[in-house]
């Protein structure tokens, strides 16, 4: 019995010493968390918040082939505008891709959307790719780009003929 007390402290002393005390998030971690932010800001309609995590000057590609949009504050309206009947909103991301170079990174990723506009069901799949500079230690993106198709709804099922009696 002692002998597996002596392995289990020897095991807690090296990965402890594998992690030193305080050691912070990755800054992989710190780009995760800011794409986390600025998709519950969208989901929540928060754009105040979502205008944080943007540089003033971000180029904007939008996934309507509509033009470019240059800056935080033309971006910002777009999507006011864009979602303003938008109600029962679900947005998922999946297969996160993050890859950094000094104080630039760039993120790609797979999303999912569906909700309400007017009083019609609608959904959209698509990517969207993200780059991002480290300034005065935060990631802000600098360059947003998407790119979208529409889901065709499901034709409903019609109920199965009834044999005839």
């Amino acid at each position: 019995m002692k002998r597996f007390a002596g392995i289990g402290l020897l095991l807690l002393l090296v990965i402890s010493l594998a992690a030193p005390l305080g050691a912070g998030p990755t800054e992989e971690e710190k780009i995760e968390a800011v794409i986390a932010a600025v998709i519950e800001a969208y989901r929540k309609g928060d754009y105040t918040t979502m205008g944080r995590y943007y540089a003033p000057e971000v180029s904007v590609v939008p996934s309507d082939y509509n033009p470019p949009l240059i800056g935080w504050a033309n971006v910002e309206p777009r999507y006011r505008q864009a979602y303003a009947n938008v109600s029962g909103m679900e947005l998922l991301r999946e297969n996160t891709r993050i890859v950094r170079q000094g104080k630039i990174a760039w993120a790609a990723y797979q999303w999912r959307f569906a909700g309400i506009m007017g009083n019609q069901a609608f959904s959209a799949q698509g990517h969207t790719t993200l780059i991002l500079e480290k300034r005065k230690g935060d990631w802000v993106i600098v360059h947003n780009h998407t790119s979208a198709l529409p889901v065709p709804p499901t034709p409903a099922r019609s109920a199965p003929e009834k044999p005839p009696s």
